[in-house]
């Protein structure tokens, strides 16, 4: 069944924000329509979440002293069960594997934490990214933007700050020191966040790159990534410089949120490649973050306090639209029904 409740956190006055950290929004489960946000949680700047295997919510929260909590939904309420450090400042992306929660710190490092009984506890573990990039505003030292875990179980770290992808193993301690490839992307692409994407012809990885708007697709084979193929983040380019953030899958290939376009545009894969085909407005302002639910995309519309729902039928049509007003939304989890 598709999740009837949404999962949201959001920028707060710690940071600049105006939202309330973590809420919940209703959505109807047969039109996918947003209903009323439900209970909050005032904690600073949860800007991303991830769902443990057992139903816990693990939230990253993007201050100096960066730190991560994990929650427990039940109720309609939230009942927080650990804190931990995140291993750096800015945590900005978690992923979970193999009894651990990865912590991309946007200041830098990225933290191992143990997840006894699925609650963060201590940081294990904080890998260190060296170099620098063309952008001299954003690519002064290492910033690793996400970590994304591969097929066959390997994790990627993309580093927005040295335009590259670093792969590393997965040990009964963490991940391995160093990584077992590193790939390097384009100079100045700033790679911000991938998506896994199977196919008949084996596995895919997209990744958006943040600094140069594009959307540059990878085999994974064995654990290890090669045959890099790029292409524009939109499928109609526009005037001044636009920042992709977000690439999620969907049933028919994958989205990616264009910001300063303010459009979300569809990539049909193709033979592996993620090719872009149709911009579609939002109608709302700086898309940080898409879920999808079915053809049913969910959208944290930042500057626009606003999370925005679409309906698209089996043309990628838009057909339906609804709106609630929530300060500052950074991403959207979709929640299995209690």
């Amino acid at each position: 069944m598709d999740a009837q409740v949404l999962a949201v956190g959001s920028y707060t006055a710690a940071t600049g924000g105006r939202g309330p950290g973590l809420a919940l929004v209703d959505r109807d489960p047969v039109t996918g329509r947003l209903g009323r946000v439900g209970a909050t949680a005032d904690v600073p700047s949860p800007s991303f979440l991830a769902a443990g295997p057992d139903g816990t919510v693990h939230a990253a929260h993007e201050v100096d002293e960066g730190f991560v909590t994990s929650w427990r939904v039940a109720g309609g309420s939230w009942e927080r069960l650990g804190e931990a450090p995140s291993g750096g400042s800015s945590p900005c992306h978690l992923a979970v594997v193999a009894g651990f929660l990865l912590a991309a710190n946007y200041g830098g490092g990225v933290g191992v934490l143990d997840l006894p009984g699925g609650t963060v506890t201590w940081v294990r573990q904080t890998l260190r990214g060296n170099g620098s990039g063309p952008d001299a505003e954003r690519q002064e030292a290492s910033h690793p933007h996400s970590v994304t875990v591969l097929p066959g179980g390997r994790v990627a770290v993309l580093d927005l700050g040295t335009d590259e992808v670093r792969v590393h193993d997965v040990t009964a301690g963490g991940l391995s020191a160093e990584p077992v490839q590193v790939v390097s992307l384009a100079p100045g692409s700033g790679p911000r966040h991938g998506v896994v994407v199977p196919g008949p012809a084996g596995d895919r990885f997209v990744v958006a790159g943040e600094l140069d708007a594009t959307v540059t697709s990878l085999t994974v084979r064995d654990g290890l990534l090669a045959d890099p193929v790029v292409h524009p983040a939109l499928a109609v380019p526009v005037a001044g410089r636009t920042y992709p953030s977000e690439v999620c899958r969907t049933p028919w290939g994958v989205v990616v949120a264009n910001r300063r376009a303010e459009v979300l545009t569809l990539h049909e894969v193709v033979d592996g490649v993620a090719r872009p085909v149709r911009d579609v407005a939002l109608g709302a302002v700086n898309p940080r973050h898409v879920a999808a639910v079915g053809r049913h995309l969910y959208v944290a519309a930042q500057d626009s306090d606003q999370l925005v729902h679409l309906a698209l039928d089996d043309d990628l049509t838009v057909v339906d639209r609804s709106v609630v007003e929530l300060g500052s939304p950074a991403c959207v989890l979709p929640l299995p029904p209690s």
